[in-house]
């Protein structure tokens, strides 16, 4: 777990709400708490279109806490190769 994913701000700047207020860090966090799984997103609303991949109990990702939208944070997920948004009060 040492290797930490680099956000491309660039993209970030795309990607519908994406507001950062300086470079940030990664941080460490653990999906907990869903009854299913937990959507990745590609903008930061509760829609099964911008599903892009799906988390579940208990997987790894990374957060960037300074990287926020309303109840969602800027994630990445080595385990499916994705970067979106999450709903922030499933990840601990």
């Amino acid at each position: 777990m040492a290797n930490m994913k680099k956000i491309n701000l660039d993209e970030l700047g795309q990607v519908t709400g994406g507001v950062t207020s300086s470079p940030g860090t990664w941080k460490w966090a653990t999906v907990s708490g869903t009854k299913n799984y937990l959507a990745i997103r590609k903008a930061a609303a509760y829609d099964s279109s911008n599903e892009i991949g799906r988390l579940y109990n208990g997987t790894k990702i990374q957060i960037r806490p300074d990287v926020r939208n309303g109840a969602y944070v800027w994630a990445y997920a080595s385990s499916i190769n994705k970067e979106g948004w999450v709903n922030a009060s499933y990840v601990v």
